[in-house]
């Protein structure tokens, strides 16, 4: 890949993977520490972040797929198969947030106890 001037984009994909995990711990730490007061918040939050992961997969291993195809003159789509598990766990995590919405318009929000 070197020689054709090709990168896999590590740092992009190293960055993303972290960004991911970083925003989940930040929902959850501040659950603890009584800055998100509501369950529902939290909940809609986390699965927000997973809704996410689909489409930031996307950009984030897009560079890396085109060095790979501008190299060796290959299809450079997504082949394993923890791609397909990424976009349908996004997919369930949006359809959660879409259900939650509407039962949320029928009942009183919960509180994280204090």
């Amino acid at each position: 890949m070197a020689r054709a001037n090709e990168t896999l984009a590590a740092p992009e994909v190293l960055t993303w993977a972290a960004v991911g995990v970083v925003l989940a711990a930040s929902v959850v730490l501040g659950a603890m520490a009584g800055s998100i007061t509501r369950i529902r918040t939290a909940v809609v939050l986390e699965l927000l972040i997973l809704v996410l992961g689909a489409p930031s997969h996307w950009f984030a291993a897009f560079p890396g797929g085109m060095g790979l195809a501008d190299a060796f003159f290959i299809r450079g789509g997504d082949h394993s198969p923890w791609g397909g598990l990424l976009y349908a766990v996004s997919l369930a995590a949006l359809v959660a947030v879409v259900v939650i919405a509407m039962a949320g318009r029928r009942r009183k929000e919960d509180r994280i106890p204090q």
